[in-house]
């Protein structure tokens, strides 16, 4: 049997980074962040990996190579890492429909999971983790707008699976996290 492919979408806050440590630690499952083109692209382009930069060579790179322009230079990395034939491969971070279509026309079948979270939440997990992509104010609602506009939305309503995480503790959500991995592993 090949490779099981798992995308991972969400919002920004959503609990995708949990999600990506508890499949990698507790599962051993190989992930691909499809962020890692955009801070690629910044150091190519000469350019300081910060919030405003990577928030502009996201949006350079789809209006100059198309929507789907982050998938297509993922997936040649995306190929080394399924040479090995591990049983599953997740790719954190779909951004748009345009991408998973892309995705899945190369690699085959892939079950999206969506996180879902409400923006109050969100916002208070954003500000509290103090990361390079949200240093100014400000930051967490223009890249909440570049994200819809990309079309987030659209690839969140696609889901196969989706963890609502709202109101619950954190091993209430790594509870949530193991059951869906353990559906998908188990072809449930």
């Amino acid at each position: 049997m090949g490779t099981l492919f798992l995308a991972l979408t969400g919002t920004q806050g959503s609990g995708k980074s949990v999600f990506t440590d508890i499949a990698k630690r507790k599962y051993q499952i190989p992930t691909y962040r499809l962020g890692t083109i955009i801070i690629e692209e910044c150091k190519k382009r000469g350019l300081d990996v910060n919030g405003r930069n990577m928030a502009k060579m996201a949006s350079a790179l789809r209006y100059e190579e198309g929507d789907q322009a982050i998938a297509r230079k993922a997936l040649p990395t995306i190929k080394e890492l399924i040479q090995d034939n591990p049983k599953m491969l997740l790719i954190d971070g779909v951004r748009s429909y345009a991408e998973l279509a892309l995705l899945r026309a190369e690699l085959g079948d892939i079950k999206l999971v969506a996180i879902i979270s409400s923006l109050q939440i969100r916002k208070q997990r954003v500000e509290a983790r103090k990361r390079i992509d949200h240093e100014s104010e400000g930051d967490f609602e223009e890249r909440e707008q570049r994200e819809l506009g990309f079309g987030l939305g659209d690839v969140i309503t696609k889901a196969d699976y989706y963890i609502l995480n709202d109101d619950i503790s954190k091993q209430e959500f790594i509870r949530k996290i193991e059951q869906i991995l353990e559906r998908i592993l188990n072809n449930e």
